[in-house]
């Protein structure tokens, strides 16, 4: 029987509010009920996920899939703090109970982006006690799940989180506070730390099908290739390097145990310095999820940043949220991924496209931009599109279609795409080549 921790893992990742349906106690609800959303909508039933959790892990296996990326509503654990749900444990473990009989290695992600309304009142992870309160929560579900999970994420996409709730103003609670997002940069990163040396240490006795494969921690970190819109410019170049040091790397720095460089000259004075995290690489794995470029345009202004910030240049093709396809970018994130001499999956790479024209070629050029990478010694050991199911995309509400299934939101109807077929093909004859992570490079001969 082949070694199963030696096996590439073909998956898709989804997260909880964005697909389960009926969390009605965490920040993002309340958000959406004071119309804070775009289009107006409400994540409600969603996409009844809940309910329909066995159909959709069907979908995922039958597609060839060997993994399934998900996360955690760490409110629907903890509705009040200290008060935890058996219904909701046990609704995770019959998930994970699913995975492991159609042969779909979990991911678990403990936390994506939704906080319980009650931490988030108290000021969510600016708040003192959040590393904590994250701290008992893992533990509380290493307890509960652990016997049956060996790769763990502990946050997704910190940086997006404290941009958009506190810089950007699209998350909540969506407000302008640099003191704000330097604390929330800190007790982040120490809730991780936290989370990961809980999950070493208590990880109850192994069950299961996964029992002998490692565990190994780590966390999703969004990645963009950020590009001048002026080529030769001095200042611009100057900006997109400063984003590029504040947004892509000082994540990876500090959970490798480098140093912690969580400012931007025009935004944030240093985050206090984590000292459990100095000098200790705090992950297994790095995480990395990617969609699309930036574009950088020095734009001098009287009030806020001097610099606009573009996803698309008129007239190019774009996905529903307007973002350029940009593999080549892909292919340079990972290549500095790699050079932190880790494991590396890809924890998300999609596209948003309601009428499945651009998601294909998105796909296939993406994939060839992953094998270039893992030929120049990127240690790739997975790849998880996003998302298995059309969802709820945050602010944007249910128009960008992200999922390899389309789903009716009048029926709740599953409808496998074109794209969804071609993956499917792609993890055959990567399967006829032995399924290693050596033989990927082969693959493009069939993309």
């Amino acid at each position: 029987m082949k070694d199963l921790t030696q096996a590439f893992l073909w998956g898709a990742a989804t997260s909880s509010h964005q697909i389960e349906g009926y969390n009605d106690k965490n920040d993002w609800w309340a958000w959406e009920n004071q119309g804070k959303i775009e289009t107006g909508e409400r994540s409600g039933p969603c996409t009844d996920h809940l309910n329909r959790f066995r159909e959709d892990l069907r979908l995922a296996a039958d597609l060839g899939l060997n993994s399934y990326r998900f996360s955690i509503e760490w409110s629907r654990l903890e509705p009040q703090e200290g008060q935890w749900s058996d219904e909701a444990f046990d609704w995770y473990f019959e998930l994970i109970e699913e995975c492991e009989r159609l042969g779909l290695e979990p991911m678990l992600t403990l936390h994506h982006f939704t906080l319980p309304l009650w931490m988030a009142e108290q000021g969510g992870f600016a708040w003192e006690r959040s590393p904590e309160l994250f701290g008992k929560m893992t533990r509380k579900v290493v307890e509960r799940l652990g016997s049956k999970v060996a790769l763990w994420c502990t946050l997704n996409e910190p940086m997006v989180l404290t941009v958009g709730s506190y810089l950007g103003k699209f998350m909540p609670p969506a407000i302008y506070d640099p003191e704000k997002a330097r604390m929330a940069l800190y007790h982040m990163l120490k809730s991780h730390v936290i989370a990961y040396d809980l999950i070493h240490r208590e990880i109850p006795a192994r069950k299961g099908r996964w029992k002998d494969n490692p565990v190994q921690v780590g966390i999703a970190h969004n990645m963009i290739d950020f590009t001048v819109t002026r080529s030769g410019s001095i200042i611009e170049t100057w900006l997109a390097e400063q984003l590029h040091q504040f947004y892509n790397m000082t994540w990876l720095d500090a959970i490798t145990g480098r140093a912690q460089r969580f400012r931007f000259p025009l935004l944030l004075t240093q985050a206090p310095i984590v000292s459990e995290a100095l000098g200790r690489v705090t992950v297994d794995y790095l995480g990395i999820n990617y969609y699309t470029r930036a574009q950088v345009e020095f734009a001098p202004k009287w009030n806020g940043l001097p610099v606009n910030i573009g996803f698309a240049k008129p007239g190019e093709p774009a996905s529903d949220l307007g973002w350029s396809i940009h593999p080549l970018g892909f292919q340079k994130m990972l290549k500095i991924a790699g050079q932190y001499r880790l494991p590396v999956y890809v924890t998300e790479n999609g596209i948003a496209d309601r009428t499945d024209a651009l998601r294909p070629g998105y796909l296939k050029d993406h994939l060839r931009s992953m094998i270039k990478a893992q030929q120049e010694g990127v240690d790739l050991r997975g790849y998880y599109y996003w998302s298995l199911l059309d969802n709820f995309e945050w602010i944007k509400g249910f128009g960008p279609r992200f999922g390899l299934f389309q789903v009716d939101y009048q029926n709740f109807a599953r409808t496998k795409t074109h794209s969804a077929e071609l993956y499917q093909k792609l993890i055959e004859a990567h399967r006829r080549q032995g399924g290693d992570p050596s033989s990927l490079g082969v693959l493009l001969e069939s993309l």
